[in-house]
């Protein structure tokens, strides 16, 4: 006898009927009749007096039934519990991104997002440098990152070969400033000016320092932020400049700023995905790279 069974035989009790039980349980009268036939010689006794229509319970009937309706809800309730186990058992990614990058990959991680119910994607938006540094010391899973690997040691960089396979570096200036005339800048050009930055945790604050410092001057930096639209914000208002990807001008292009390409060995930034060498990815987290990569 098995649950099932005790299912049927609890279903024709509570009816007292065989074609109404048949019927709640969306099963055939003969599969029920057989089902009870097999029981009652299983168990080598009666477990219902039929009196018409009527399915009445014998005193082993009664046992059965005040012992077996306990058993079926108490199986039910542990499935219930179980079933509840697994989709409460989310799935936790952490991936880290720049503000460009989750613009640019909002379809790709909103399709994943819909495709897997049962994971929970933590988005951390910062600079590619940080979110490598990260990545390396374990507070994120996956990163979307631009070139080079500073931290090559710990994480490793697929690059990708999508649609967006990175970003072109330009000089941002308000149309006042005498650089607006020039059709390209070189790091040399911008010796004098004054600069709105990323700060260090993006490659571009550090490449702007790394540049200058390499060039002989020390760039005079008016305004640090992480905001790509505040920079921009700020240009006019602060007479500086700053060093952006030109992807962004779709997203965040204001009146009265030109955008110059920079000349230079740093003006174009490859990206890629990163990972952690000593963690195997699951298999949700090789779902949301296949995903990233229908871009």
């Amino acid at each position: 006898m098995d649950i099932k069974q005790l299912k049927y035989f609890i279903e024709i009790a509570n009816t007292r009927n065989l074609s109404q039980a048949a019927r709640n349980l969306f099963v055939t009268q003969p599969t029920l009749s057989f089902t009870l036939k097999k029981m009652e010689a299983e168990l080598n006794t009666r477990l219902f007096d039929q009196h018409d229509k009527s399915y009445n319970l014998t005193q082993s009937g009664k046992l059965l039934y005040n012992r077996g309706e306990k058993i079926v809800n108490d199986f039910d309730t542990l499935v219930n519990r179980i079933q509840h186990m697994k989709s409460d058992s989310k799935e936790v990614i952490r991936l880290g991104l720049t503000i460009l990058f989750a613009v640019q990959y909002m379809q790709q991680i909103s399709s994943f997002i819909a495709t897997h119910q049962n994971v929970d994607l933590i988005i951390t938006q910062n600079g590619s440098r940080k979110i490598q540094e990260m990545l390396a010391s374990d507070e994120l899973d996956i990163g979307l990152v631009s070139f080079p690997n500073t931290q090559s040691n710990a994480i490793s960089i697929e690059a990708l070969n999508t649609s967006t396979k990175g970003y072109n570096v330009h000089v941002v200036v308000p149309e006042s400033n005498p650089l607006s005339f020039k059709e390209e800048v070189t790091f040399e050009d911008l010796k004098e000016q004054r600069f709105s930055t990323l700060n260090e945790n993006f490659m571009l604050g550090q490449m702007l320092l790394d540049r200058s410092r390499h060039l002989g001057f020390e760039p005079h930096i008016v305004m640090q932020h992480d905001d790509l639209q505040v920079l921009l914000y700020s240009l006019k208002s602060l007479d500086s400049i700053c060093l952006l990807p030109i992807e962004y001008k779709a997203i965040g292009a204001l009146d009265g700023l030109k955008w110059i390409p920079l000349q230079d060995k740093n003006d174009y930034y490859a990206i890629g995905v990163a990972l952690k060498k000593s963690k195997a990815p699951t298999k949700a987290i090789n779902d949301l790279i296949a995903e990233i990569k229908k871009n």
